[in-house]
């Protein structure tokens, strides 16, 4: 579970931190820093294991560099840092970059205690604690203990520590870690074109572009019934009575949903349906014990439904033991997180 997210100059935010609990919703208004928070989080998860941070890839992609650096200034450092709570306990991990410098630091610490910081110097880096001690290559590399080998021996217990836990916050992320973002709307076609063979196991995407593949199994492979079962059990908060999918041609299918006795392409369904779905499949393949972040949770739900959409969503988040972390602004969704008892981190 991710319980903490810290920003320092990253986009438009200065310096701040968001705690997160099991049930969390990020409120404000637009621009507050309700994506940017959970996009940070993504970055650093998605370059995980990675030689450099992966500003393309499957979770976000980042076209330029400046779209990350506070006021787009690629001199001034940006920072992120993430607690994360493991079977082990809590790991905080940071990690500081200047683009025009191309200067990197990272550090990770456990129960509190800081165990290494490294950062780059001259070609190579440098062990800044718990010695200071050269480091055999820069310290590019995201949530990898080889970002701690040093060119000479150092007998510290706490730099074993940080292996360990680099090593615990890598395998402990993978594929547990969701994003649903606000762009899910701009994936819907008549059509999906993505072949099935690069499709994620338990991911929709994050912008829901898997959500027919995924149907199409859950409505046809035995292995699925628990999926399918649940599925059905939840289609009338995406106000809808049922759903089908069909394949057009190789690695090309076409969704269809039922509403009031009429079948419709999904692409007609109305822009609620086609943001809320890939939400409801994303809560019932996710791994257990995963954290899904939900932005713009509110996107195209009309108020009245505010209270049932997240009701729901918290049920399938405590039965599957999943962290569930939504954005929203409008303040309809407020009211239901105080009412069905969710943490607001005011924004």
């Amino acid at each position: 579970m991710i319980k903490r997210i810290c920003l320092e100059s990253f986009r438009a935010v200065d310096k701040r931190c968001v705690e997160l609990g099991r049930y969390t919703l990020l409120y404000g208004p637009p621009n507050s820093g309700k994506t940017t928070f959970i996009e940070a989080a993504a970055l650093l998860i998605q370059s995980r294991g990675e030689q450099w941070l992966a500003l393309e890839g499957p979770l976000l992609i980042i076209h330029e560099p400046e779209d990350i650096h506070r006021g787009g200034d690629l001199e001034k450092p940006f920072a992120v840092e993430l607690a994360v709570e493991l079977e082990g306990g809590e790991v905080v991990y940071g990690y500081r970059y200047s683009t025009a410098a191309n200067y990197v630091e990272q550090w990770v610490g456990r129960g509190g205690v800081l165990l290494a910081k490294m950062a780059k110097r001259g070609e190579r880096g440098v062990l800044l604690h718990p010695v200071e001690a050269e480091l055999c290559t820069a310290p590019y590399a995201v949530m990898n203990e080889d970002v701690l080998i040093t060119c000479s021996a150092v007998e510290d217990e706490r730099l074993r520590a940080a292996e360990r836990a680099l090593l615990d916050l890598r395998i402990g992320l993978k594929d547990k870690f969701y994003l649903i973002s606000g762009r899910r709307l701009a994936a819907w076609k008549y059509t999906y074109e993505t072949h099935v063979d690069l499709m994620p196991a338990t991911s929709v995407g994050p912008e829901g572009q898997f959500t027919p593949h995924h149907l199409s199994r859950i409505l046809t492979q035995s292995s699925y019934e628990r999926a399918r079962e649940e599925l059905y059990r939840y289609l009338h908060v995406a106000d809808v009575e049922d759903v089908r999918v069909g394949l057009v041609k190789s690695g090309r299918i076409a969704m269809y949903v039922k509403r009031g006795g009429l079948w419709t392409n999904v692409y007609n369904a109305g822009s609620y349906t086609k943001a809320v779905l890939p939400i409801l499949l994303q809560l019932i393949l996710a791994n257990e014990g995963s954290s899904l972040f939900v932005d713009d949770a509110d996107l195209a739900v009309p108020r009245d439904k505010a209270e049932l959409l997240l009701a729901s969503a918290l049920e399938i988040a405590e039965r599957r033991r999943l962290q569930l972390v939504a954005a929203a602004r409008d303040s309809a969704f407020a009211e239901a997180a105080r009412r069905l008892g969710v943490e607001t981190a005011a924004l």
